[in-house]
């Protein structure tokens, strides 16, 4: 049965999922085994259907911190933030632990919906525990969660205790930077990110295009424009064309968005768009 809820839960076979759960409950073993209880929470919450995984989660007799992080875990990704904070504080009174993966699900919840407050308060446990030093994946949620919540010099505090800086954390912060239109702070973090050795990705790329097109750094879009060349990334990743289209088109210059516009292979509305917007931006309405 758990084999069979794990794999219901990876290809959202959620009718075949319930055949299960009723077999299940039909011998008995959903109060008695712990293990299958948690397999049909989290296949439950994996197809979005958070109310069933709650019931099943309230018929339990017995939780564990697996229990809690399946709940939480559903309740994260199909939007449901509050409800995955109240479970965090549920499962303090439930006398369970939080471990990493509590942590990283609650963390994102607040950076969604920018509960700073409580994320400081995970903050305080998670480094109580020793976690910042441990686990990566916790620390740059950490980052995130500041950063999404526009507390950029506590993300870069936190970044700055990382024992570890990878293309995800400094990506984080760089994005953050570039959310909150510190656009300059962005660009020096993307310099320092490659003095470092670390390579950037398409997400590095696109987050920096748009600190150059929002501060107007023409030079650093040059530059960082032949670096996705000599990658190969403009007739293969659209995102980054777009943003490229988008950051030439901001800083007046419509012929190299143009150059950029005709290199690619499929154009979407937001290349169009990119386009039209500096055209009319520079007052070239005839072009639009």
């Amino acid at each position: 049965f758990v084999c069979a809820l794990k794999s219901c839960a990876g290809m959202r076979a959620v009718v075949k999922g319930q055949e299960i759960h009723v077999e299940v409950e039909r011998m008995g073993l959903l109060k008695s085994n712990l293990i299958l209880g948690n397999a049909l929470v989290d296949m439950y919450a994996k197809c979005g259907l958070m109310d069933l995984s709650q019931e099943v989660f309230d018929e339990l007799l017995d939780r564990d911190v697996v229990t809690w992080n399946a709940l939480i875990t559903g309740y994260v990704e199909h939007g449901y933030e509050e409800e995955a904070i109240n479970c965090f504080d549920e499962m303090g009174l439930d006398h369970i632990s939080p471990n990493a993966t509590t942590f990283i699900y609650t963390l994102k919840a607040c950076g969604n919906i920018g509960a700073i407050e409580k994320g400081e308060e995970i903050h305080t446990e998670v480094e109580g525990q020793g976690l910042l030093e441990q686990d990566l994946i916790v620390g740059s949620t950490l980052v995130d969660m500041y950063a999404k919540c526009g507390s950029l010099v506590k993300a870069r505090q936190v970044f700055d205790l990382l024992p570890i800086h990878d293309v995800v954390s400094w990506n984080l912060l760089i994005s953050g930077y570039t959310e909150y239109e510190h656009g300059e702070e962005a660009l020096r973090c993307f310099e320092q990110m490659k003095v470092k050795g670390v390579s950037p990705d398409a997400v590095t790329f696109v987050c920096s295009l748009k600190a150059c097109g929002s501060t107007g750094a023409m030079e650093k879009g040059g530059e960082i424009h032949s670096e996705i060349e000599r990658q190969g990334l403009i007739e293969t990743n659209l995102v980054i064309s777009n943003t490229l289209i988008d950051m030439y088109s901001k800083c007046g210059l419509l012929a190299k968005a143009q150059g950029v516009f005709d290199l690619l292979p499929v154009r979407d509305v937001i290349s169009w768009t990119a386009l039209m917007a500096g055209h009319a931006q520079t007052g070239e309405c005839e072009y639009v």
